[in-house]
């Protein structure tokens, strides 16, 4: 009888140490909550930290777009957000030297979006520069203009990417506050952007968080539409609101 109740002791164990070795572990919700992370490559929670070493490719014309204003190393990166293969990355579609503000007038860091483009812009001086502000013609007429063949307009701080009619200053701290390129190379960046194509302005490229906003297409704001215009503007401002958005009035 000692031996019969030992031996059904011992299958009660072996049976009970084989379940709970085929057991699975089944986490709890508050577990699996704390660890949920909302990732939608490449984006790690709405937010992407620019690295030095990224995939480059070539500009598409319906992927979203967003500029990079390094003024650490004097260069303007074209980023778009593109479909390669099977999910989207964020490509460097190219680099462009520029030139940027003294250190008497430097050039303030943050993010703006594009307000308007205009080619063969007429340049107004500041007071600061000319007291009586006369204006200047464009480029295509005198080659005294110093925003060259073009120029993109940013929406706030009387900021502009535009060209130059002093190409030696290029890779320089030379401006009085705007980011200058060579023609040659604003003519490129022109066909790349569009209103309200955000434009960020850093002391340094990497470490840059960008926003997944940023990549969403979205329509120009309201208070920047402006009526179509015959002199090969995007959005000519009109008289009434030349003095809230100052587009022509700059340092440069």
């Amino acid at each position: 009888m000692k031996k019969y109740s030992l031996l059904v002791t011992l299958v009660s164990c072996l049976i009970g140490t084989s379940a709970s070795f085929g057991a699975t572990h089944v986490p709890t919700k508050s577990s699996t909550h704390s660890q949920k992370t909302n990732m939608q490559y490449p984006f790690i929670n709405g937010h992407y930290a620019l690295t030095r070493v990224m995939k480059t490719n070539g500009f598409r014309p319906d992927a979203p777009t967003v500029l990079i204003v390094d003024k650490g190393s004097h260069a303007t990166h074209v980023l778009q957000l593109q479909h390669l293969g099977r999910r989207d990355e964020i490509v460097r579609v190219t680099t462009l030297s520029n030139a940027i503000g003294t250190t008497d007038k430097p050039t303030p860091s943050g993010r703006y979006l594009v307000a308007m483009k205009k080619k063969f812009p007429v340049w107004v001086p500041p007071k600061t520069i000319d007291p009586e502000q006369k204006p200047v013609p464009p480029y295509n007429e005198t080659h005294k203009n110093p925003l060259g063949v073009a120029a993109i307009y940013l929406n706030k701080d009387e900021l502009a990417l535009h060209g130059t009619n002093d190409p030696k200053a290029i890779r320089k701290s030379a401006s009085h506050g705007c980011i200058r390129h060579s023609n040659a190379d604003i003519s490129r960046l022109y066909g790349m952007v569009k209103p309200n194509t955000p434009v960020y302005i850093v002391r340094q490229f990497r470490g840059t968080v960008l926003e997944r906003s940023d990549f969403i297409k979205a329509a120009p704001p309201t208070d920047l539409k402006q009526p179509a215009s015959t002199n090969k503007s995007e959005a000519e401002p009109t008289p009434s609101r030349r003095k809230r958005i100052t587009y022509t009035e700059m340092s440069c």
